[in-house]
C-alpha cells in the first residue's frame, strides 16, 4: 500500500503544473537520452518515452486523489508486473522508468517552481519515494503471481498444441482421443472450425498469444492455428499483433472431423499469398479467393485449354493483345456491359466498344457461346493472375 499521507501533503497546484507538461517533460527527457547514447533511437526510445509519461501522470492522479488514484495505479502496475514475467523480462526497466519519471518531475518544476518553497518541495521528494517505493512492491507482486501461475499455464499450452495437432492429422484421429484430450486442455470442442497457417513478415518475430478461443502452436515448424467457427461466417478476430507481424491464410469453415481439409484450403491460400497472386496485407480468407485457388489446382489443364480458346489473340501484337485481354475479361465479367466494363478498366465506354467490335471480328461466333464464354473467362482470370497473357 502507498503511503497515502504522503501524498495528500503535496500541494495540488503541483498535480496540476506536471499533468500540463506530461508531454513536453517526457519528449525532453527523451532527446537527451537518445542524444547521449543512453537510448537507441528505435522501438526502445518509444517504449522509454511511454514508461516516463505513465510515470508522470500516475503520480499526478496520486496527487489528485491519493485513495482512488492509488487503486488504479496499483491495478495498472500489476499488469505491468505479469507481463514482464511473461515475457521473460527484468522488473528493472520499468524502475528506470519510474527514476526517469522523477527526474522529468524535477526538471518541470525547477523550469517552474510556480511559487512552492523548500517544504513544499520537500513534500514532493517524499511523496515521489513513496511512489516509487510502492509501484517497485505492486509490479513484484505481479511478477511473482505470474511466475508462479507458469508453470500450470505451459501444461495447458502443451495440451492445447498436442489437440491441435491432433485434429489436424491425416486420417482423423479417435474420436475418444481427441474428446479425452480437450478435456484435458479445458477447450470445449465446437461445432465447427476452421484451420489457419501463418508465416512471420520478418525475421525474428516473437510468437504471439494464441487469439482467444483458438488452438494455436507457433512453435512447429509449420506455424498452425484452429478457430471455433463464429457464428453466421462472422470472421475469426485475431489480436492486432498477430495481424502486423503475421501473414495468417484461415481456411473455409468445416465440422471438426474435417479440420484437416480446412488446412489444407490454408496452405494453398497462403503459397499464393507468397507468390504475390492474391494480396496479404490482412488476414486471407480462401473463401474470398475461390477463384485463384480453383485456378491453382487445374494449371496444367488450363494452360492446354488456353491453347485452343485464346488462339484468336495470338494474331494480335503482344501490347495490344495483353489489352484486348483484359477488355475480354471485364467485358465477360460485366456481361457486356460496356459502362461498367469501362469503369473497372478505367477507360470510356467508346474505348471498350471499339475493343468489343476488334473482338468479335477475332473470336467469331465463340462470344454468343455461353459455355464458351464461360470457359474463356476462366482461362483469362488463370492467364492474367499469372501474369503469362504474353505466351498464349
Amino acid at each position: 500500500m502507498a503511503d497515502v499521507a504522503a501524498f495528500e501533503k503535496v500541494p495540488g497546484r503541483v498535480a496540476e503544473r506536471l499533468r500540463a507538461r506530461v508531454d513536453r517533460a517526457a519528449d525532453e527527457l527523451i532527446r537527451e537520452l537518445v542524444g547521449n547514447g543512453a537510448v537507441p533511437m528505435d522501438d526502445e526510445a518509444r517504449r522509454v518515452r511511454s514508461g516516463v509519461a505513465a510515470g508522470l501522470r500516475h503520480f499526478c492522479d496520486l496527487v489528485d486523489d491519493p485513495h482512488a488514484g492509488w487503486d488504479r495505479v496499483r491495478a495498472f502496475y500489476l499488469r505491468v508486473g505479469r507481463a514482464l514475467a511473461r515475457d521473460g523480462r527484468d522488473p528493472d526497466e520499468i524502475q528506470q522508468s519510474l527514476r526517469r519519471s522523477a527526474l522529468a518531475v524535477w526538471r518541470t518544476l525547477a523550469a517552474d517552481p510556480g511559487g512552492l518553497d523548500r517544504a513544499e518541495l520537500g513534500l514532493v521528494v517524499d511523496a515521489q519515494f513513496a511512489y516509487m517505493d510502492a509501484v517497485a512492491e505492486v509490479i513484484a507482486v505481479g511478477y511473482r503471481e505470474e511466475r508462479a501461475a507458469r508453470p500450470a499455464r505451459d501444461l495447458d499450452v502443451r495440451r492445447r498444441a498436442r489437440l491441435l495437432h491432433l485434429l489436424l492429422a491425416e486420417p482423423p484421429a479417435d474420436r475418444d482421443q481427441v474428446a479425452a484430450l480437450a478435456r484435458e486442455a479445458r477447450w470445449p470442442p465446437p461445432r465447427t472450425v476452421a484451420a489457419a497457417v501463418a508465416r512471420p513478415r520478418r525475421d525474428g518475430v516473437l510468437p504471439p498469444s494464441a487469439p482467444a478461443g483458438a488452438l494455436a502452436d507457433f512453435a512447429a515448424p509449420e506455424p498452425v492455428l484452429l478457430f471455433p467457427d463464429a457464428p453466421g461466417g462472422a470472421r475469426p478476430v485475431l489480436p492486432a499483433e498477430l495481424v502486423r507481424d503475421w501473414v495468417v491464410a484461415i481456411g473455409p469453415a468445416v465440422p471438426l472431423a474435417g479440420a484437416a481439409r480446412s488446412l489444407r484450403w490454408a496452405r494453398e491460400t497462403l503459397a499464393l499469398a507468397g507468390r504475390g497472386v492474391i494480396p496479404d496485407t490482412r488476414p486471407i480468407r480462401s473463401a474470398d479467393h475461390v477463384p485463384a485457388l480453383v485456378i491453382s489446382r487445374a494449371g496444367e489443364l488450363i494452360d492446354d485449354a488456353a491453347a485452343t480458346r485464346l488462339a484468336p489473340l495470338r494474331a494480335v501484337p503482344p501490347a495490344r493483345r495483353e489489352r484486348l485481354a483484359e477488355t475480354l475479361l471485364a467485358l465477360l465479367e460485366h456481361n457486356f456491359n460496356a459502362a461498367d466494363a469501362g469503369r473497372r478498366l478505367r477507360v470510356h465506354p467508346q474505348t471498350v466498344r471499339y475493343r468489343l467490335r476488334h473482338l468479335q471480328h477475332l473470336f467469331g461466333d465463340d462470344l454468343r457461346d455461353p459455355r464458351r464464354c464461360l470457359e474463356i473467362e476462366l482461362i483469362l482470370n488463370a492467364r492474367l493472375v499469372t501474369k503469362t497473357l504474353s505466351t498464349c
